[in-house]
């Protein structure tokens, strides 16, 4: 568990550091931060999954925790289940076609950060599963872009920084998965001329290297 706590940190403070390493602006891009998605719900609380739903998000949920079983204290399958059910979940419709998918965020200290930043996976269901469609470290917030590329809205992933900056992680379809595409250094604050930090209603972007291998 402590090694998996500390990598979550040292991911924080490198995507801290990518700030002052910019690389190209990818055209287009433009953060739609009032579409954050709210709403989520535990996987073993929800009214909204049906039966199958919820048996087939939690095998896949488990799929992806079932690895960490042996740095984590997650000594039993019942261990895991529990750690599973207490996921926080949210049904969106990303694609045009299908029956919809699945934002997952893990929860607790074994997959989140202390300020938040946690673990998250998007689940699509094809030939009765839930496959991984993306999978992304250290993540407080998902917005859903209104652009679509192969028929899917684009995701941006944001990590909290502080009160007034956010990571962004800009990710678009393929076809089969979601690729990312961009980072961004997203800040809030400025300095007015009065020589006082004040408040922007849109964030100003920087874009970053991005901090971690796919």
């Amino acid at each position: 568990m402590l090694n998996r706590q500390i990598a979550l940190l040292v991911y924080g403070v490198l995507w801290t550091m990518q700030i002052a390493h910019a690389q190209p602006t990818k055209s287009g891009f433009h953060w739609e931060s009032e579409k954050v998605v709210t709403g989520w719900e535990r996987v073993d609380q929800s009214k909204s999954l049906s039966p199958t739903q919820r048996t087939l998000l939690t095998r896949a949920i488990a799929a992806q925790i079932r690895p960490w079983m042996s740095t984590i204290p997650v000594e039993s399958e019942a261990d895991l289940q529990t750690l599973v059910g207490q996921t926080q979940i949210k049904k969106v419709l990303l694609g045009k076609e299908g029956g919809g998918e699945f934002l997952a965020s893990a929860s607790g200290s074994y997959f989140c950060s202390p300020t938040g930043n946690c673990q998250v996976w998007v689940f699509r269901l094809h030939d009765n599963k839930y496959s991984l469609i993306l999978q992304h470290p250290v993540t407080q917030i998902f917005t859903i872009q209104s652009a679509i590329t192969n028929g899917f809205h684009d995701l941006v992933l944001g990590q909290h920084g502080s009160a007034t900056e956010e990571g962004l992680t800009w990710y678009q379809f393929d076809g089969s998965k979601y690729r990312r595409v961009a980072c961004y250094d997203a800040r809030f604050d400025f300095l007015g001329k009065d020589g006082e930090y004040h408040t922007r209603k849109v964030a100003r972007l920087t874009p970053v290297i991005c901090s971690f291998r796919e």
